[in-house]
């Protein structure tokens, strides 16, 4: 056990302190070994400022650390693309612009969609023709005028027809066209691609002039009011998740704003790749404005609280993986001993470390302990 009488050094490292003003020393690592004896005078530790203390007890808030982005839930996002292909003749919007539900996107010039809405009306009249002649080979048949072979092929022909109108009808309907009036022979060169959803446009692909391929995505739309966190959630840090807990996040660019949320659902399997879960989470509608999609941020679930014994931050000292307290040992007229202990710590909470051996730490020196063993 190596004993060290540093008054000088001590009274030294104190004069510098006190000419730093208000600066702080921060706990970094030194090189301190456990069980090493320190003396001082009762006057040098009234002078510097030094406090004892000892572990008490306190509530320490758990939390599971997460990482994800900011995402609008699926009936908040939409893919703009075109069922038939044609030449983008005019786009309405840009990145950024707000739309309605139902506002035209873009206009597409297609010679696809000209043949379909020729070939409905004439199928639509074709139909009325065909349904007559069924039915008038039924009543002929009924009545044992007509063979059954006629009556058969004109239901036949009737059927066909009927379903292909049919199908041309419900495309039609998907690209949003007046039924009654195309098949009256209204033919529009035009197809309008609308808005399925209120929000803004997120991404824009393809400019005027441009061909569009069917199903390839010209432009996304997002409405803000649904966005929602996509967290991950390792499997070993998932004990105490529930729907209902508090989300503190925060995009690591600027850690000061702090967003709250709250835990909606979470995934009942684990990636095998990532070892994680993924987390659902709300976001308080007035923050939404603040926020956007795709954002990456980090969060912090609340799980709970737990009683714990701790002691301040400034009382535990770092050397290498061990950390240590200086304990007083003696308590002379003239001169105070210490002692450095090696002690296990838990979790931290709010400038306080919890201590997992509390026993024989009442005299734990809380102030000035990492000037006193600095050489």
């Amino acid at each position: 056990m190596n004993t060290r009488y540093n008054y000088l050094i001590f009274l030294l490292t104190a004069i510098l302190i006190a000419s730093c003003g208000s600066e702080k020393t921060e706990n970094t690592d030194t090189e301190i070994t456990t069980n090493e004896v320190i003396t001082i005078s009762k006057s040098q530790f009234e002078s510097s400022g030094m406090e004892l203390g000892k572990p008490v007890k306190m509530n320490f808030t758990e939390s599971i650390r997460a990482n994800g982005n900011v995402v609008a839930a699926p009936s908040g996002m939409a893919q703009i693309s075109s069922l038939l292909a044609g030449k983008i003749k005019r786009i309405a919007v840009n990145v950024g612009d707000q739309v309605s539900k139902g506002q035209i996107l873009c206009t597409i010039e297609s010679t696809e969609f000209i043949r379909l809405q020729q070939d409905f009306a004439e199928a639509t009249g074709m139909l009325k023709a065909s349904r007559a002649e069924f039915e008038r080979q039924k009543l002929l048949a009924g009545d044992n005028i007509a063979s059954q072979k006629i009556f058969l092929n004109a239901e036949s022909d009737y059927k066909s027809l009927l379903a292909k109108v049919e199908g041309q009808k419900a495309i039609l309907l998907l690209l949003g066209q007046n039924i009654e009036k195309v098949s009256q022979g209204a033919i529009q060169s035009d197809l309008n691609l609308f808005a399925p959803i209120a929000g803004y446009v997120a991404n824009l692909q393809a400019e005027t002039g441009a061909f569009a391929e069917p199903q390839k995505i010209i432009m996304e739309l997002v409405d803000l009011n649904q966005l929602q966190l996509k967290l991950s959630v390792f499997e070993r840090e998932m004990t105490g998740l529930k729907p209902g807990l508090k989300i503190n996040f925060y995009s690591p660019n600027n850690t000061d704003e702090i967003f709250i949320g709250q835990v909606v659902a979470f995934s009942r399997a684990i990636d095998p790749e990532t070892k994680a879960i993924t987390v659902i989470g709300s976001i308080q509608q007035s923050e939404k404005a603040k926020l956007i999609s795709g954002m990456y941020l980090e969060a912090e679930i609340f799980t709970g609280e737990r009683e714990v014994m701790a002691l301040p931050d400034e009382a535990i000292l770092k050397s290498g993986e061990t950390r240590l307290v200086i304990v007083r040992t003696s308590n002379d007229a003239n001169e105070m001993k210490f002692i450095t202990k090696e002690v296990q710590t838990g979790s931290n909470s709010n400038g306080f470390t919890e201590i997992l051996n509390p026993e024989g730490l009442d005299n734990v020196l809380i102030k000035g302990g990492f000037n006193l063993v600095m050489e």
